[in-house]
């Protein structure tokens, strides 16, 4: 049984998550984690859970989705800061960023991630979504880095 209270913590520092988010994050895969709204700090839209403080984020939710392809390699993960949606530890001990860029920022992400390490806290490895293939010629990074287009996740490099 999955404590009401830890989801709703993570709700209110992440902002909003799908139910399968919930159900894979806190492995509780039969959980439709309704319990969550009798608090009355949440609401859902269609298959989101919202914080009553926050709005729905899309790129939280691409970076969310991202978080729970790799669970399976989880340690620990932590909200970054901006542009960094999601930080975390691998069970290898190697740190990700997980970047979601959108249409008006992706430029300005590139350049950035070009940057490295000046521009961004130390990591082994980047997880960058974009909303196209458009930057992926254009990345220049240090260290390795997986190429994700969304809403599908389909990654087109490795």
């Amino acid at each position: 049984m999955v404590d009401i209270k830890k989801v709703a913590n993570f709700l209110q520092d992440y902002g909003c998550a799908k139910l399968e988010h919930l159900q894979t994050i806190f492995e509780d895969e039969g959980n439709n984690f309704k319990s969550l709204l009798s608090t009355n700090m949440i609401s859902k839209k269609g298959d989101i859970f919202v914080h009553n403080t926050q709005i729905i984020d899309e790129k939280k939710l691409t970076a969310l989705d991202i978080l729970c392809m790799f669970k399976y390699k989880l340690k620990h993960f932590y909200m970054g800061l901006e542009p960094i949606q999601i930080t975390f530890l691998t069970k290898d001990n190697l740190v990700y960023h997980i970047i979601v860029a959108d249409n008006e920022n992706k430029k300005g992400i590139t350049k950035l991630v070009n940057a490295y390490p000046l521009s961004l806290p130390k990591a082994d490895k980047l997880i960058l979504a974009y909303p196209d293939r458009e930057e992926i010629d254009k990345i220049e990074c240090q260290i390795p880095f997986i190429y994700t287009i969304y809403p599908d996740l389909q990654i087109i490099n490795e």
